[in-house]
């Protein structure tokens, strides 16, 4: 495959046009940046960076974060996005996962995640320990099983370490929430020596009781990136939450024409409101985010 190529579905068969927003975050305030155009390429991330590729799995999700030569997974869409998501991951240069996080077992997060198992090695997968159950989840259990790997679950307060990346765990607290969207696991990822320039919140589905819990926590602060949660649901993305993490750069991953009106007017009216760039899967189709040196680029694979 050539590093200007995707082999993926028709309409990303080829790379179309890219857009790249660099943003020199040091001494900077919030959404300044110059706006550039070049190509959206499959090359290896950068040495010392952090690459968070928010794949374009309709309305679903999924997300690779590359840091220090280590590949990690957050959900893979629906089961039919499944191979897909391998796609990807390979013309990422990916051939193995050193961990794999579903925040919750909706089918458009977990349904995707079988198919990646089988496709390759997966050290670690991290999984909430509030989960409803039913039947994906017991899909998704066997192929852990068959493909014996390390099962974790993780809650509010746990530390990891990806690569060159250090992740705490946000959400869900002990006992959890009512709402299952409420107990996605939810990430903070903090890269390079300044916290100020590299923070990113990963939120699954996370709605408004689960985002006034993370708002009260220790972590709140300025965001790089945030990905919006529930694909950009009036329920989530709470002025609230919004006030205590204030992301420069907002990604939503929603399904083209889906039918529950995501992202909804209020949502983007929120984000507006805030100062945040904006990118949309359904709108630009996959949105690679580079953050090094104390700059943030993001590169998209659509037109739109």
């Amino acid at each position: 495959m050539s590093n200007g190529a995707y082999a993926r579905r028709g309409h990303l068969a080829r790379v179309v046009a890219a857009v790249i927003l660099m943003v020199t975050l040091l001494g900077l305030p919030s959404g300044c940046g110059a706006l550039a155009v070049g190509p959206a390429t499959a090359e290896p991330p950068p040495s010392g960076a952090l690459v968070l590729s928010f794949i374009d799995v309709g309305q679903g999700g999924s997300t690779l974060v590359q840091s220090g030569g280590e590949s990690f997974l957050i959900d893979a869409g629906r089961p039919e996005e499944g191979p897909e998501v391998v796609d990807f991951l390979r013309s990422r240069g990916v051939e193995e996962l050193d961990g794999l996080v579903v925040t919750h077992p909706d089918a458009d997060h977990i349904g995707g995640v079988p198919e990646v198992l089988g496709a390759m090695p997966v050290q670690e997968v991290y999984v909430s320990d509030r989960s409803p159950g039913g039947s994906l989840e017991a899909a998704f259990l066997e192929a852990v099983e068959e493909e014996e790997a390390e099962l974790t679950e993780v809650g509010a307060g746990d530390e990891l370490v990806w690569g060159a990346s250090e992740i705490t765990v946000l959400s869900p607290p002990e006992g959890g929430f009512s709402e299952d969207n409420d107990n996605s696991v939810a990430t903070l990822i903090e890269h390079g020596p300044d916290p100020e320039t590299g923070r990113v919140l990963l939120t699954g589905d996370a709605e408004a009781r689960a985002e006034e819990y993370m708002s009260q926590g220790p972590e709140t602060g300025p965001l790089a990136v945030l990905k919006v949660g529930h694909h950009g649901s009036s329920t989530s993305t709470t002025p609230l939450f919004l006030s205590r993490f204030r992301p420069q750069v907002a990604v939503i991953s929603v399904g083209e024409d889906n039918g529950y009106g995501h992202p909804t007017p209020q949502t983007l009216r929120r984000l507006r409101t805030v100062g945040s760039e904006v990118f949309r899967t359904d709108e630009q189709g996959d949105v690679i985010v580079t953050l090094h040196e104390g700059e943030l680029e993001v590169a998209v694979s659509g037109d739109g």
